[in-house]
C-alpha cells in the first residue's frame, strides 16, 4: 500500500442508440446522393478489382469504407424521443452496476458535450436528475473528440484535492443531428452513443497513474460549429465542418502518440508497459495509423469505429467499456491503458489508467 492518493476506475458503462445506418442507408438521406462526385470516387478506390461493374451505391460504400473504414454507425432517431442526456443517463447507470454503487453514493458528476439537448439546465444536472440524484452537483465541458479526457482529468483533480472522493464522468453526443447532409465529409464521419466511468479516492497502487496531460493548439479551420445566435444567414441552425487531408491525419497522429507519451513520462512508465491504447475513434486510417507509428503489436491498439462512426468525445469510453468487459479479447488483472484523444480546436489529452 502506498500513500499516494489516485483516483481509482471502479465501474464503465456505455450506452449505443439501437438504430444503425449502413453506408447504403446513409447515402439516400438528404441531398448526399446530388452532392456525391461517383466517377471521381469510383476511380479513387484502391482495393477493388473491378470498380467499374459496381452500381452507383456500392461505389459510395467502398468510397466510405477506403476514406473512414466506417461500415455504419449509431444514430439516436427523433422517433425515440430521447436526447444525448438520456443516453448518458444509460451509460451512467451501467457503470454504477458496474461499481456497485447508488446514484446517492456519488459526490460530483462531469459531463463533456457539445450536443446537449438544453443549453441550460446544465447538461450534467440534467443527467444527475434522470440517474435518481437530482441535489448532485456537477458541470459539462466541451473540449470536442478530447472532451472526455478533460473530464476525467477534472474528475482526478476532484479526488485528489479532496473535493470528492466518488465522481460519474460521462460523455455523450448526438451529431448525427448537426451534420449537413449536403457534404459526404462530414455525413459519413459521426454517429452518436455516450460512455461513463466512476472515480474513487484511493491510496493502493490501481488507478489514473500520475496526473493526466491536457494541451490545444488553436486552428479553427479544420473541424468548428457556430454556437447558437451566431448563425448565418445561408446556414440557419448549426452544422459540422470539417475538412481532412493527409496534413490533418498525419497531425492527429503524431498528437495523439505525443500526448500519450506525456501522459506516460508523468506515470514513470513507457509504451512498453501498456497493455492496451484506446484512442479517439476519428477515423480507422488515423488508429491504424498510430498503431503503425507506435510501432506496438496487433490488439494492442483498439479500433472500433466500422461499426459506430465517431460519436466524438464518446468514442474513448464506449471502446474503453468493451475492452474492460472482454470484448476485444483477454484482459490482464491489472492492466495498464492509455487513452489518448484529440479534437476540433485542436484540443487535447491523455491518461493513464491501471485497473
Amino acid at each position: 500500500m502506498s500513500n499516494r492518493i489516485t483516483a481509482a476506475v471502479t465501474g464503465t458503462g456505455s450506452h449505443l442508440p439501437p438504430d444503425t445506418v449502413d453506408n447504403f442507408a446513409l447515402y439516400e438521406m438528404g441531398t448526399l446522393r446530388e452532392s456525391f462526385d461517383v466517377e471521381r470516387a469510383r476511380g479513387s478506390l484502391k482495393s477493388v478489382d473491378d470498380a467499374a461493374s459496381l452500381s452507383e451505391l456500392e461505389v459510395f460504400d467502398q468510397w466510405a469504407r477506403q476514406v473512414t473504414g466506417i461500415t455504419e454507425r449509431r444514430r439516436l432517431t427523433a422517433e425515440s424521443g430521447l436526447s444525448t442526456e438520456d443516453m448518458c443517463g444509460f451509460a451512467s447507470q451501467m457503470a454504477l452496476e458496474a461499481a456497485g454503487l447508488e446514484s446517492s453514493d456519488l459526490d460530483l458528476l462531469i459531463a463533456a458535450s457539445l450536443s446537449g439537448r438544453d443549453e441550460v439546465p446544465n447538461m450534467a444536472c440534467t443527467i444527475a436528475d434522470k440517474i435518481g440524484a437530482p441535489h448532485l452537483g456537477g458541470y459539462t465541458i466541451n473540449a470536442a473528440c478530447a472532451g472526455f479526457i478533460h473530464a476525467v482529468s477534472s474528475g482526478w483533480a476532484a479526488v485528489v484535492s479532496g473535493l470528492a472522493d466518488r465522481v460519474l464522468v460521462v460523455s455523450g453526443d448526438t451529431l448525427t443531428r448537426f451534420v449537413n447532409y449536403t457534404d459526404v465529409r462530414t455525413a459519413v464521419v459521426f454517429g452518436d452513443g455516450a460512455g461513463a466511468l466512476i472515480l474513487e479516492r484511493t491510496d493502493g497502487e490501481l488507478g489514473i497513474q500520475g496526473p493526466p496531460h491536457l494541451s490545444s493548439e488553436f486552428d479553427r479551420a479544420p473541424l468548428y460549429m457556430v454556437g447558437q445566435g451566431w448563425e448565418e444567414e445561408d446556414e440557419p441552425f448549426p452544422v459540422l465542418h470539417m475538412h481532412g487531408g493527409p496534413r490533418i491525419l498525419r497531425n492527429a497522429i503524431v498528437k495523439m502518440a505525443e500526448v500519450g507519451g506525456r501522459a506516460l513520462e508523468k506515470a514513470s512508465l513507457t509504451w512498453a508497459d501498456v497493455d492496451f491504447v484506446i484512442p479517439h475513434q476519428a477515423n480507422l486510417r488515423i488508429t491504424k495509423g498510430l498503431e503503425k507509428h507506435l510501432e506496438l503489436p496487433n490488439g494492442r491498439v483498439i479500433h472500433n469505429i466500422q461499426n459506430y462512426g465517431n460519436m466524438s468525445a464518446s468514442t474513448v469510453p464506449v471502446a474503453f467499456d468493451e475492452v474492460v468487459r472482454g470484448l476485444h479479447g483477454p484482459v490482464p488483472t491489472p492492466a495498464t491503458y492509455l487513452l489518448t484523444a484529440i479534437g476540433g480546436g485542436y484540443t487535447m489529452g491523455a491518461a493513464v489508467v491501471r485497473m
